[in-house]
Parts: C-alpha cells; structure tokens; sequence
C-alpha cells in the first residue's frame, strides 16, 4: 500500500481562497488554520480562525466561500487503510459531525506548538522518506486525531440537528452496504417515509438517497484503489440495479468513469 493512499499531508499559504464545491471527497480531511480566516458552508456559513479545526468525513457535502491570507495544514486520511473506523473512540468527532455536529472545533493556545511539531513530523516523513512506515505515520496521526478529540466544540453541536435526522444519518452509515431505500430507514427509526424526507432535506440539503449512494460510492472509490475486483463485483456488492447506472453516478461524482478514475488513481503512486 502506497502511503499517500493511506495518509497524505500538505501545508499550505493562500492570499485569496475563491469560492469552491466539494462533497464527493473519498478521504476524510482534518485542516488546522494556523492564521488567516476562511467562510465554509456546511449546512450553514462557519467562520474559520487561528487555531481552529475543521473537519470533513468523506462524503459530506460542504463548500469553501472565501478566505483570506490563510495559512493551513490538512492532512487527508483513508481510514480502512489504517485500520480505523467511527465506532473507534479516537475517530469519535468525525461521526459527531456526520450525525450533525458542525465540524469546527477550536484548539487551546498551549497545545498549538505541540500540534505543530506532529505536523511537521509527519510533513517530513511522507514528503522526504523514500520508504515510509505505515504504522509510524499512524502513530503521528493518531496524536494528531487526540489533539482534535480534546479541543472544544464551537458554538453549536450535535443538539441543533433534529434527533430523526440524526437518527437516519446513523442507521444510514451502518446499512449502506444493504439493499435499503426511504422507507426502510424510516421503518427503523419509527417515522414515516414523507416526514423523514422533509426532515432530511431540510436539515442536510440532501435526500436520503443521495445520502446512501454518498456513502456507497465513497466505499466503491477503497474498493477501487484498494483490491482488484472487477467494477461488475464492485457494483453487485454495493447494490446498485445495474453497472450503467453505477456508471453513471460515479462519473457524476467524480468527474469521469470507475475505470479510468481507478488507473488515475494508481499512476499517481508509480
């Protein structure tokens, strides 16, 4: 595995940050503004400042407004790679935010130059190190992950989004694999079909489909770099009707087919 898959860092300085759409994003992404200020949308305007984190499951719709003279780190994550997944303790304020918590969380002033140095160590290991060591860069982003799991919610949290919605997103990211619709996720959490879309949609932006093939094309999007089977396996096991269709929306996502998005993919670690 090519550790760039795994983990991947940047540090970064931006006069003028211009209005941009993301959401089909298959890392998770943690980003530290170390000066400057940045407007993002995610589900409302959030102001971004010195010391501040935000983070960003994979596959969560959000925006970036504006910035102005910004210095950042990020550092981009695959979390099957490393063993990792939201039920874990340490990877708790990512399905926070996915169940509604916004994802800005604010890092105490004494902790900042320790923060830095785990930045900085990583930085220089993926970028300098012929041959990195997969466990050791886990290591690093563990601490980093400790850091973010200590800092203080801004403002709002997970209270501010209705509990059904709540709910939904939770049953959603735990049966997306399975072959379910509207109206199983409304049985499960004991609503009906029509009241738990306009909640959702109210809430999120988004449907409950479209939360359901987020999560199902981020998973194809591992299974694309991370195994060799064939698209047609891909899309019976993420069940989707008929690979056209899985086609379709992948290239509606990404910008271009399963295909050649997987030998993209793979040419960038040769």
């Amino acid at each position: 595995m090519h550790s760039s898959h795994a983990i991947d860092i940047g540090h970064e300085y931006i006069d003028t940050m211009k209005a941009e759409e993301h959401g089909s994003q298959t890392e998770y992404i943690l980003s530290f503004v170390v000066n400057g200020s940045i407007t993002m949308r995610h589900r409302e305007l959030i102001e971004l400042k010195n010391n501040m984190f935000s983070l960003i499951p994979a596959g969560m719709p959000h925006s970036i407004v504006n910035g102005e003279n910004v210095e950042v780190w990020w550092v981009s994550f695959c979390p099957n790679c490393l063993n990792l997944n939201e039920d874990d303790s340490i990877m708790q304020p990512f399905r926070q935010i996915r169940l509604g918590a916004l994802p800005v969380l604010k890092l105490p002033t004494e902790r900042v130059h320790y923060l830095h140095s785990l930045f900085n160590e990583l930085n220089t290991i993926i970028k300098h190190e012929q041959h990195c060591d997969i466990e050791v860069l886990k290591s690093l982003l563990v601490l980093i992950l400790y850091e973010v799991k200590k800092s203080s919610q801004i403002e709002k949290s997970i209270a501010a989004t209705h509990s059904k919605v709540v709910s939904a997103l939770d049953y959603i990211q735990r049966h997306f694999l399975n072959a379910i619709s509207l109206k199983d996720v409304a049985k499960a959490i004991h609503t009906s079909p029509s009241h738990l879309a306009t909640l959702v949609k109210q809430d999120t932006g988004f449907s409950i489909g479209e939360w359901i093939t987020r999560h199902r094309l981020t998973e194809a999007c591992s299974r694309l770099i991370h195994t060799q089977d064939q698209i047609q396996v891909i899309v019976e096991e993420l069940g989707w009707s008929d690979t056209t269709h899985f086609i379709r929306q992948f290239k509606k996502a990404y910008g271009e087919t399963p295909a050649a998005w997987r030998k993209q993919q793979k040419e960038k670690v040769k």
